[in-house]
């Protein structure tokens, strides 16, 4: 379990969602905090705490569906399914050629892949880091992923949502 930004001790989300991360942390489940700050749950809980910069949460999780990509760990027939616009063969009809999420990634337009050195120099997280985390949560079945509140209440912080959920997917 990836807990970006989430602190369910600190506040309430759920009558029972303490409960159930203790639940699985008992059976064996891995819970990794990332977050600038230390919390309760993250103390209580997490087997590793990644500390980030605040405001470039967006660029960590880019970064990690990079590796997703480049190390072959995505769920293609997923992809194909489900997820409109992830490569050119599923981008909607009249979209300009190189306009994919996974163009985006591989820098086809701007010339910058999003590597994790990309995004070490962002957000603070060693390059080993954001790679050893998107390998292990792209290759973990099952995978959960709950981006919390606060990373998107920045300027432009619809962009961690939509980076949480493109990851997800």
């Amino acid at each position: 379990i990836l807990m970006w930004g989430w602190s369910p001790d600190d506040g309430t989300f759920g009558t029972g969602t303490m409960q159930y991360l203790k639940s699985a942390k008992r059976q064996g489940t891995r819970i990794v905090c990332i977050d600038p700050r230390r919390t309760r749950t993250s103390i209580r809980l997490a087997d590793e705490h990644v500390f980030i910069r605040l405001s470039t949460d967006a660029a960590a999780l880019i970064a990690m569906a990079h590796v997703i990509v480049t190390e072959g760990l995505v769920d293609q027939a997923y992809c194909d399914r489900y997820v409109l616009g992830f490569d050119e063969a599923t981008l909607p009809s009249g979209a300009p050629p190189g306009s994919s999420y996974r163009a985006y990634l591989m820098g086809e337009r701007d010339g910058i892949p999003k590597t994790p050195e990309w995004a070490a120099e962002i957000t603070g997280i060693p390059a080993a880091t954001i790679r050893r985390l998107a390998v292990d949560f792209g290759s973990a079945k099952p995978a959960a992923m709950h981006g919390g509140y606060a990373p998107g209440r920045t300027a432009f912080g619809e962009q961690f949502h939509r980076a949480v959920y493109a990851l997800a997917a």
